[in-house]
């Protein structure tokens, strides 16, 4: 919350909201001898024999009283990072840190942050108690954030009032669970009623490593598995209820974690999950005040800190950095090589040999990239569709449970005994009967439902319905979602149907409605990076030309035809149409040959041109280097001259001239001259990409003003284009116009309600789902369709 600057003459730092930016540094935690001495920097540097604070370092720098005495570079779990010594260090002994001076020095701003922090915690308190809530409970994992948030709630909340919860994960580390307890016994002395709780399940970490792969950064089945669901089953334990309780959680989390939490709100309800409401006092703190804080209040941080770790969670991690990896595997070894062991494993299975391109697929961090389950050894489950519509069939062999489990969440059915291995059914969804028959084999059975044209979310309800039934592990995440306690997973599944209301809730887990599935489906690499569009081609591909109306126009009207004169094209102009094309995706990338999309355009774009444009429009936002760059790093209210475009167009790409930028720039805006993408004009109909100014007829400037006059069409597409590239299926109102994923705000400009309102319209055609009332934003695509299968069904019940 407050800036910080080096307080030198005593080897500290200070807390002010008035230091100048020039004297501002970027908040420092501090560093303890044991850190220094794993370095080998007491070879060089005289340390005190006490493991005590003696520095401080920022970005890899340690810092003695201001200035920088030693750095680090590299480094990682099988190498020891380089150090060096700065020469006017070497010899100079280091005093510790005054703890007590230095948060003296800073008890003001100290009192301030944990003051206005108590305040929130007692607010949130008294906004809840009155609400129905089944309790508060502050979620504590040993490291110092939730330290600090547990010490505040106990100065806050009467300690019969909360529950402390530890989620044992099982890969945490000794230095972890010691703190656990020790932080127990302190709080219990003082506060008899204090209860800390454990979490923790009865599967062994190491063997669902191996069973489902190790976590990756695509993949984080580990926190679903061993924190979301273990948290969800102690809480109804602990309350004695089978619903899911409605509980307020006091987090200890902070905004500059991570890219991810910088976008966390203070308060979130539902965020997480539907019963759970997160508080997170220490938001805005950084780090250097919840150390402050610990020091001022008597906590001692967990010992993995003073060991030169930054952060605290499991032992093996696939978001852990370099640095943290390198600490663990040499403080704890067999921690590290028992986690290790498994990835070998898996690079093996993948077809990497040798022990040193193994070790450097492991050091590199490819490991950490893997999407699915790709090196896994398959086992003979398996689901797979033969058709959606106007049946939609499926064969499961080797079910992992009996079909009829999740069968059941999807809606009231009856089954009718025809033969002795054949059924037939109904089932009602949705107020919909639909007719279903099932054959069962020696290994599985053969699924039928009829009816299904058109029906998109019974198809995806279905289709997650057999998914869950062939792959299921009982890893139990899914029953966190359950609002009313129908859905237990413990040796098997329990559906109380009498319970269950059909929500569909423990579907929506990801866009395959089981965290398992996914693993098993997914292969490694996964999609394109949010908002990136291919440059192996290069941004430079037009000359200067853009992409003409009418030349467009006579593409559709002569489809495959065109290639034969390239009507009203000079040949410079030929290849930077060609381009255009390929990147709108009307012409396959590697012949000269129409594509389906085109297909499914001509006709539209003799009645609806402007639709046709949004749709090349969507394309070139993913395709084109050059639009892609510009949908993301210009401003909407801004009117840039091309001089400009082309120093902002610079910084994605410095090793090209400015000369050669200016191409693709004057390309850009040959476009918005020459097609309805531009405009001259804000009022009129055109769809303003580029709303020009112009001084005679040279243009003078560019504005990304855009329109929110997109149809329903195109707004679907782009949906279902962002989930195929980032795959996104499951995804807020939020992401599209707070977080900058590849949506309409971005590629339109379209208005939040213009854009709610077509939102609504594609619910009601069923193109998707979406939860819009009582302060909900989220959109449910269904995984099983592509963007020109929904543009199709869109276009035919315009």
């Amino acid at each position: 919350m407050f800036r910080v600057k080096w307080d030198p003459m005593n080897n500290g730092i200070l807390l002010s909201e008035y230091i100048e930016e020039k004297d501002a540094i970027n908040s420092p935690r501090p560093v303890y001898v044991d850190e220094l001495k794993m370095l080998g920097i007491d070879e060089q540097i005289v340390l005190p024999t006490e493991n005590v604070p003696v520095c401080w370092e920022i970005d890899h720098k340690y810092y003695y009283c201001g200035s920088v005495i030693a750095e680090t570079s590299g480094g990682n779990i099988y190498q020891t990072p380089t150090v060096k010594i700065m020469d006017d260090a070497v010899g100079k002994f280091l005093m510790p840190i005054d703890i007590e001076l230095l948060w003296k020095r800073n008890e003001n701003a100290l009192s301030t942050l944990e003051n206005e922090a108590m305040d929130f915690i007692n607010e949130q308190y008294e906004k809840y108690q009155d609400k129905p809530i089944s309790g508060y409970v502050v979620a504590f994992s040993g490291g110092k954030d939730s330290q600090v948030i547990l010490d505040l709630v106990s100065r806050v909340i009467p300690p019969e009032k909360y529950t402390v919860v530890f989620t044992n994960t099982g890969m945490e580390l000794p230095c972890t669970i010691d703190t656990v307890e020790n932080t127990e016994k302190y709080y219990k002395n003082m506060y008899p009623e204090f209860k800390l709780v454990h979490a923790k399940s009865d599967k062994d970490a190491l063997e669902l490593w191996k069973k489902y792969g190790p976590p990756s950064r695509f993949s984080r089945w580990c926190c679903s598995v061993l924190k979301t669901a273990l948290f969800g089953r102690k809480m109804k334990e602990l309350l004695k209820t089978d619903k899911q309780p409605k509980l307020v959680v006091f987090e200890g989390v902070r905004n500059d974690e991570s890219a991810r939490r910088s976008t966390y709100g203070r308060v979130g309800e539902g965020v997480k999950h539907v019963n759970l409401i997160s508080c997170r006092a220490i938001l805005k703190w950084n780090v250097s005040e919840i150390y402050l804080y610990m020091y001022k209040n008597g906590i001692s941080p967990n010992p993995a800190y003073t060991m030169g770790l930054e952060r605290v969670g499991c032992g093996v991690c696939p978001f852990a950095s370099d640095w943290s990896e390198y600490v663990i595997s040499k403080r704890y070894p067999d921690i590290a090589n028992k986690y290790v062991t498994v990835v070998e494993d898996m690079a093996r299975n993948i077809g990497i040999s040798s022990k040193a391109k193994i070790d450097e697929y492991i050091s590199s961090g490819n490991w950490k990239k893997n999407a699915g389950g790709k090196g896994l050894v398959p086992d003979e489950s398996r689901m797979d569709i033969i058709t959606k519509e106007p049946v939609y069939e499926c064969i499961v062999k080797k079910p992992k449970v009996d079909w009829e489990k999740w069968f059941s969440t999807l809606g009231k059915y009856f089954l009718e005994k025809i033969e002795a291995d054949y059924y037939k059914g109904e089932l009602n969804f949705k107020g919909n009967v639909i007719k279903f028959d099932i054959k069962y084999s020696l290994d599985g059975f053969r699924f039928k439902a009829f009816g299904t044209t058109n029906n998109i979310i019974l198809i995806s309800c279905l289709t997650k319905a057999f998914t869950k039934t062939a792959y299921c592990e009982l890893c139990g995440v899914c029953e966190i979602e359950c609002p009313t306690g129908a859905l237990t997973v413990r040796d098997t599944v329990q559906i109380d149907k009498n319970r269950c209301v059909h929500c569909n809730n423990c579907f929506n887990i990801n866009n395959k409605g089981c965290i398992i599935a996914t693993r098993k489906l997914m292969y490694e690499g996964g999609g394109k990076k949010m908002g990136t569009a291919t440059k192996t081609s290069g941004v430079d591909r037009y000359s200067t030309f853009g992409l003409r109306a009418e030349w467009l126009s006579s593409f559709f009207d002569l489809l495959n035809d065109w290639f034969d004169g390239y009507e009203g094209l000079g040949p410079k102009q030929i290849p930077a149409m060609l381009n255009w094309l390929r990147e709108a995706e009307l012409i396959e990338s590697d012949q000269k040959v129409v594509t389906d999309l085109a297909e499914i355009l001509k006709p539209i774009y003799s009645t609806n041109p402007l639709l046709v444009w949004q749709i090349i429009w969507i394309n070139l936002s993913f395709n084109s280097s050059i639009v892609n760059w510009y949908v993301n790093n210009t401003k909407n209210d801004y009117a840039y001259s091309k001089a400009e475009l082309v120093e902002l167009l610079k910084e994605e790409y410095p090793n090209l001239k400015g000369a050669t930028l200016k191409n693709p720039v004057d390309a850009l805006v040959n476009t918005f001259t020459n097609s309805p993408l531009g405009t001259i004009d804000p009022d009129d109909d055109s769809l303003k990409m580029g709303l020009l100014t112009k001084k005679g007829v040279a243009v003078k400037s560019v504005q990304r003003y855009g329109t929110s006059k997109i149809s329903s069409a195109a707004v679907a597409y782009l949906l279902y284009k962002n989930a195929e590239t980032n795959n996104m299926y499951e995804l807020t109102v939020s992401d599209i116009y707070e977080k900058g994923c590849m949506g309409v705000f971005n590629v339109f400009n379209m208005k939040q309600d213009a854009f709610l309102n077509s939102l609504r319209g594609l619910t009601n055609m069923e193109m998707l789902s979406a939860d819009l009332l009582g302060g909900l934003e989220n959109i449910h695509l269904v995984s099983e369709f592509d963007s020109k299968e929904i543009l199709s069904r869109v276009l035919k019940r315009l």
